[in-house]
């Protein structure tokens, strides 16, 4: 079933592209700052810990934050197994 115009529920696709949008800017301000104070900007391996410390805080913050979109947006358990 379609997304009726002025439904108040979110789909659930709409949630999982927020999530990871979340995730990424969360993730962009943590590795930049942690990797500047631990290393420095003039290190020659700045940008290669930025991108592991930015994958790893992504892997971690994607699922709670999707998960708290879920509760907080109220999608139905059938809409989020319909869309997998």
């Amino acid at each position: 079933m379609k997304c009726q115009f002025g439904k108040s529920e979110m789909n659930y696709n709409m949630v999982v592209v927020i999530s990871v949008v979340i995730c990424a800017i969360i993730s962009l301000f943590i590795s930049y700052y942690l990797v500047l104070f631990v290393l420095g900007e003039n290190s020659s391996f700045f940008k290669i810990a930025q991108l592991i410390i930015a994958i790893v805080s992504m892997t971690t913050f994607y699922a709670p934050i999707k998960y708290l979109l879920i509760k907080y947006m109220n999608i139905k358990e059938e809409e989020r197994e319909k869309n997998d």
